[in-house]
């Protein structure tokens, strides 16, 4: 019988499109899916070191399952994306339960790395591959029928001051434009509609001096991201491109107009601000300002009339001030935002604030998250009440995990919406008139 693997993933959809594609190539290799990990022979976890919080879920997690291990002791458990790169063989000392250790680097070797665990029951670390390109390898596997994530690149050049991601993804490397049309192309073929192109910064695909490897041959990259997205646009069967993440400092008016002109291209653009203070903002590394920032914003509701914006926030960073934290907020409603990802700062070594007096204490931090949670709260429901009585599209993801006789599912500009209907309809476009709305949700009737 064939062995079985579980592949559990906290952290960004890098980390999910990982796990997809480790677990496309063990099936490839033999293995079955396990749907629950007490069914499983190797347990995989695929974690993320962006915020302390998130890693003591995980160890957490596999601390759970020792009195699992103990029944069955032939079990492997594995971990692998950036927790492993970021603590490499300490991860034996913090977690005796785990038996592989694989970074982003060393992902494609996954096959190997696990029989070689199985055959001599020994542990293997692999994490010394972190700034080579991957070679070209697109398992078919996915996670769904009919919307697919597509990464564009790997790492990252940036350094912002409180950021690990190019300590444990490395350099910024492009993969190959005709590699990334190949994949997308088998997608539309196979009945895919929607894709979302992933980097740590796509605004500047194909624009560093690194390399992507096709065929074990190096290929310099000569496109840059406008133009990728011109080349998808025309792939008949795509029906919706969205990516994430979009820099500040490499966002333009040329990107505003391919997301305005290119039929397919979402009219959802997400666009991390941090913080709203200049002075943080240079601590922080991020290249602009904040009034930069909200002239972008500006300019991206010129051009793409009822396009939504989200963003990442992060409260607390080390000397921010009640001013500091006024200006962000003050940046929050000048910019209007649909929603937005924010966070307490927690040291991440080796990242640059790591160095600087975790000063600004956590009952300061907490309340200023809550401020900040109740203005962006207000503000979000203010942008979908906007929308009542409209019609939208929506691509129907799946039945409400509560209520069986509605369906979810999202509109082009990224936002949640729900509606009574059947599960026949997952995967289908449909037009839903929204009648009611929340800061987090839009609901409605499906219209013909």
């Amino acid at each position: 019988m064939s062995k079985k693997i579980y592949i559990r993933t906290f952290g960004c959809q890098m980390n999910v499109r990982d796990s997809e594609f480790v677990l496309g190539l063990m099936l490839k290799h033999g293995f079955a899916q396990a749907q629950v990990a007490k069914k499983a022979d190797v347990i995989l976890f695929n974690s993320c070191s962006v915020r302390k919080h998130a890693e003591d879920r995980l160890f957490s997690n596999i601390a759970e399952l020792a009195p699992h291990k103990k029944k069955k002791p032939e079990l492997v458990i594995g971990l692998m994306g950036c927790t492993a790169q970021y603590h490499k063989e300490d991860i034996l000392k913090k977690a005796p339960l785990v038996d592989l250790v694989c970074g982003p680097g060393d992902e494609g070797n996954l096959p190997a790395l696990i029989k070689d665990v199985l055959e001599h029951r020994c542990p293997v670390i692999a994490t010394a591959n972190v700034d080579t390109p991957r070679i070209e390898q697109c398992p078919e596997y996915r996670e769904s029928h009919f919307k697919a994530l597509v990464s564009i690149g790997e790492g990252c050049d940036n350094y912002c001051a409180y950021c690990v991601v190019p300590y444990v993804r490395g350099r910024e490397r492009s993969r190959g434009e005709k590699d990334i049309i190949r994949e997308v192309k088998d997608l539309a073929d196979r009945g895919f509609k929607e894709i979302t192109l992933l980097g740590q910064n796509v605004n500047s695909y194909g624009r560093n001096t690194q390399y992507a490897i096709r065929d074990t041959r190096y290929e310099r990259q000569t496109t840059g991201f406008i133009s990728l997205l011109t080349r998808l646009n025309a792939i008949k069967g795509i029906e919706r491109i969205r990516f994430m993440t979009s820099h500040p400092k490499d966002a333009s008016v040329e990107l505003f107009k391919a997301m305005r002109d290119l039929e397919h291209v979402c009219e959802h653009l997400h666009l991390p601000i941090q913080a709203g203070s200049d002075r943080i903002l240079k601590m922080m590394n991020r290249g602009y300002t904040a009034k930069h920032y909200l002239e972008l914003i500006e300019d991206y509701r010129k051009m793409v009339p009822g396009g939504s914006v989200t963003t990442d926030i992060i409260v607390g960073f080390p000397t921010e001030t009640e001013a500091d934290f006024e200006e962000t907020l003050r940046v929050v409603k000048e910019a209007g935002f649909d929603s937005a990802y924010m966070f307490k700062y927690s040291p991440r070594p080796p990242a640059k604030s790591a160095q600087l007096k975790d000063d600004v204490p956590a009952e300061v931090k907490q309340k200023r998250l809550v401020r900040l949670l109740n203005l962006q709260c207000a503000i979000s429901k203010k942008r979908n009440e906007a929308l009542r009585g409209k019609i939208v599209e929506v691509l129907v993801d799946d039945m409400h995990r509560k209520d069986r006789g509605v369906l979810t599912g999202r509109t082009r500009t990224n936002k949640v919406a729900v509606c009574k209907g059947g599960k026949e309809l997952i995967g289908s476009f449909v037009k839903v008139q929204i009648n009611d709305v929340s800061p987090h949700a839009l609901k409605g009737r499906i219209v013909v």
